[in-house]
């Protein structure tokens, strides 16, 4: 027993004599060995909160655009009233407007709203009074795939 306490003694003086001639160091090395595991768990807590937060996202918008495609089908449809159609989209674009001013920021609101580049072969058959809003929808719709992609 008398020897456990000398070497309790030995190392607690070893401990208080590096401490004092090199007292940042080892207070440094103390704290990090201590706290480097929780560091690490709070991570990848974060990491799995926001790849979760990304799922969910990626979820949303995938909706959004399906919504958006039958939507642009709807508006090809000559036999498919006019004005319902633009309700339609005009409800859509609302939901999509509050989803990228809530979830991501003002800026993605306006981004939606930007010119698009639909190569005229692609809108043949559109009555022409559906025209503006049918490449207004498909722009907002191409919007949407790339920001999913980019999420």
């Amino acid at each position: 027993m008398d020897v456990l306490f000398n070497v309790v003694g030995i190392l607690t003086a070893t401990l208080v004599v590096t401490v004092a001639h090199f007292p940042l160091e080892t207070t440094r090395s103390l704290l990090s060995f201590g706290s480097a595991p929780v560091v690490r768990y709070i991570h990848r807590q974060k990491a799995l909160t926001v790849a979760s937060e990304h799922a969910r996202m990626r979820a949303l918008l995938g909706q959004f655009i399906d919504e958006g495609r039958l939507m642009l089908a709807r508006l090809r449809d000559p036999a498919r009233d006019a004005e319902s159609s633009r309700l339609h989209v005009h409800g859509w674009t609302t939901q999509v407007e509050e989803f990228l001013r809530n979830d991501l920021g003002s800026s993605y609101v306006d981004r939606l709203y930007s010119t698009s580049f639909v190569d005229d072969g692609e809108i043949e058959g559109i009555p022409l009074e559906r025209l503006q809003d049918w490449r207004n929808l498909c722009g907002r719709v191409c919007y949407l795939e790339l920001l999913r992609a980019e999420i």
